[in-house]
């Protein structure tokens, strides 16, 4: 995980501000938009991704004071790998016990015992209430009670921002453009041929924090392309390589990608030549073992560019 967590600012309009209230917040505004260009983790002018950091667009959540609880001697500490200041568990003895044990859970002062959430929850779980189970060090056994509310010490991370840090780090490549022609130049009114051959898989991060375990996943789902002239095009679909012999140049198939052909040609342009543009999208949905999670909150895009001249047939007749 990020020492400073990233927050996607796209993600926090359709999120709960309660992942913002675990410490003092400095916001930085770092970048203007989620795209890159040319590259894995390049940011807008005037911006720098931090080391590792794919999501440039990020609101930083700097940690809080140690110790910014009520003192109660319970919560995350030394023992769990969780995070969680200063603070110190002990039992009524004195003795100092891990505040979070990966196996048992959260420890509470009020009674000397370690409770985790029962993961699944049994199916006979009041509603309103949680199934915890409760280990005792006097006991040596575990046991289920059910709860209203969660113990005193328990605290585990917030899942919301344990996806916003995986989707901070999130690495996607942009588009790997193709086209049809390339090489030679194109005709006015001729088909031409668009093709993304980076990866269109989809791509799974967990991470599991304080016995939380969250997940995201990126899933392409279209891709638009700006045609240098004003116009756009937009695919659902990588569009396939176009192959001489085998393909009508005129008539792209259905999985085909294809502008309908410039209507006139590039030499009035910069260099001669339309630049075709890409931007790739991804939605980014998540889920957590709590249950949480949201399908719509987070998504990216990135974007590459390339080329191409477009010539006039010319016809001569006497």
């Amino acid at each position: 995980m990020l020492t400073r967590r990233g927050f996607a600012r796209d993600a926090l309009a359709g999120l709960s501000r309660q992942a913002l209230a675990t410490g003092a917040l400095a916001v930085l505004a770092l970048a203007a938009g989620l795209v890159v260009t040319g590259g894995p983790a390049a940011a807008a002018p005037g911006a720098e991704c931090p080391p590792g950091q794919g999501n440039c667009d990020v609101w930083e959540n700097l940690p809080g004071e140690p110790g910014d609880d009520e003192g109660d001697g319970s919560g995350s500490g030394d023992g769990g790998g969780s995070g969680g200041g200063d603070r110190v568990c002990e039992k009524d003895d004195g003795t100092r016990v891990p505040c979070y044990d990966n196996v048992l859970g959260w420890f509470n002062s009020a009674d000397d015992c370690y409770y985790k959430r029962a993961e699944p929850q049994p199916p006979d779980v009041e509603e309103g209430k949680t199934a915890y189970l409760r280990t005792c060090s006097d006991a040596g056994s575990s046991e289920l009670v059910f709860l209203t509310d969660p113990p005193a010490g328990f605290a585990p991370p917030d899942p919301q921002q344990m996806a916003l840090d995986l989707y901070a780090n999130l690495v996607l490549d942009p588009p790997e453009i193709r086209t049809a022609p390339s090489d030679a130049p194109g005709l006015v009114g001729v088909p031409v041929w668009l093709h993304d051959a980076s990866s269109w898989a989809t791509i799974r991060k967990t991470d599991t924090e304080g016995g939380v375990t969250v997940w995201i996943e990126a899933i392409p789902t279209k891709i638009v392309w700006r045609m240098g002239n004003g116009e756009t095009l937009e695919c659902t679909r990588a569009g396939i390589p176009f192959k001489a012999g085998t393909h009508d140049p005129r008539r792209p198939p259905a999985e085909a990608c294809a502008y309908a052909g410039y209507p006139r040609a590039s030499s009035t342009k910069p260099g001669g030549r339309y630049e075709i543009t890409a931007v790739k999208h991804w939605t980014v949905p998540w889920g957590s073992s709590t249950g949480e999670g949201d399908e719509d909150a987070l998504s990216t895009s990135r974007e590459a560019t390339t080329s191409i001249r477009i010539d006039e047939l010319q016809v001569v007749t006497r």
